[in-house]
């Protein structure tokens, strides 16, 4: 009995593997389409603009980006390209193009890399995706499922095909990774440092897109309802302080965005949770410390919530 359950969790391990290969094979091909068809060829506007910034970025380097006033976009008004910009794309592609050529000897042109960042980030946001599912579900199967699916579901392969060179192909990865990062951070409760790599993979989202905003507030709600259910705890608020500290200082590093996740009304709420959680982090520590009732607990909590609120109030005044 024991050999044929063994066999068959083998099998059901093999099974799942050629799934999964499956998958990865039919997210990579179905991108491959146009390329196949038509050859190397970036397509769009938006794409080609893309292209020119990254070629821009290649040859003249990072200083000279981000200060570059471009004459021959927006014209006749031109487009001061370094503070209009989510560069992230940018960035991983002239890194991949570097990579390939300098360090690995494998001779690739610019617009060859840009051409295929679409469908190898497909792929690499596929099989996040399957371990994004897995860290919410903890069922295997569940996760070659959502790979399968992701692989072929046209919202996402509408901005992934081969030579669409636009932000979405490389955001989708970083936001995928992001989510499975603040989940994985959520684990158990020595997991919460992973809170941190959760941040800068956030940083990485900001720099490549403006979703980056819903990024924001999923995670901010995400934990706000963790809260209201009762599931608030030390490695809860480490998790999130870490990848909001991370997150928004990065986040103010790039150019278009600047101070908006100080500012911005849409990203206020994520900032008014984190400062809400350093202060019931301060009444969990002292309930710790004199082993508080329930009852003299929440009454700490109104206390502290109470007097915040009126410093605030006159703050605003």
């Amino acid at each position: 009995t024991m050999g044929r359950k063994s066999m068959g969790e083998y099998v059901g391990i093999g099974v799942r593997v050629l799934l999964l290969l499956l998958a990865a094979s039919n997210a990579y091909n179905i991108r491959m389409y146009a390329i196949r068809i038509y050859g190397n060829v970036i397509h769009e506007f938006d794409p080609w603009f893309n292209y020119r910034a990254t070629d821009y970025l290649a040859n003249n380097g990072w200083k000279k980006f981000f200060t570059w006033f471009d004459h021959r976009a927006w014209y006749p008004l031109g487009r001061p390209v370094g503070t209009t910009i989510y560069p992230g794309m940018q960035i991983v592609s002239v890194l991949i193009w570097r990579i390939l050529n300098e360090w690995l000897g494998y001779e690739m042109s610019l617009n060859d890399v840009c051409v295929y960042v679409p469908v190898w980030f497909g792929v690499c946001a596929t099989m996040l995706l399957g371990w994004l599912t897995y860290e919410c579900s903890r069922s295997v199967n569940a996760a070659v499922a959502a790979t399968l699916i992701m692989a072929v579901i046209p919202a996402h392969l509408m901005r992934s095909v081969g030579g669409g060179y636009d932000n979405e192909s490389v955001a989708m990865t970083a936001m995928c990774l992001t989510f499975g990062l603040w989940c994985r951070s959520l684990r158990n409760d020595d997991a919460w440092p992973i809170g941190a790599l959760a941040g800068f993979a956030y940083v990485f989202m900001v720099a490549a897109w403006g979703g980056f905003i819903f990024v924001l507030n999923m995670i901010g709600a995400h934990c706000a309802l963790l809260i209201l259910f009762g599931r608030y705890n030390s490695s809860l608020h480490k998790a999130y302080s870490l990848w909001y500290i991370i997150g928004t200082l990065g986040a103010t590093r790039v150019p278009v965005v600047g101070l908006s996740p100080l500012r911005s009304l849409e990203q206020l709420a994520p900032g008014a949770l984190f400062l809400g959680m350093q202060l019931l982090e301060f009444c969990e520590q002292i309930r710790k410390r004199k082993k508080l009732n329930f009852v003299k607990a929440w009454t700490l909590r109104f206390q502290v919530f109470g007097g915040a609120g009126i410093i605030s109030f006159f703050i605003g005044l």
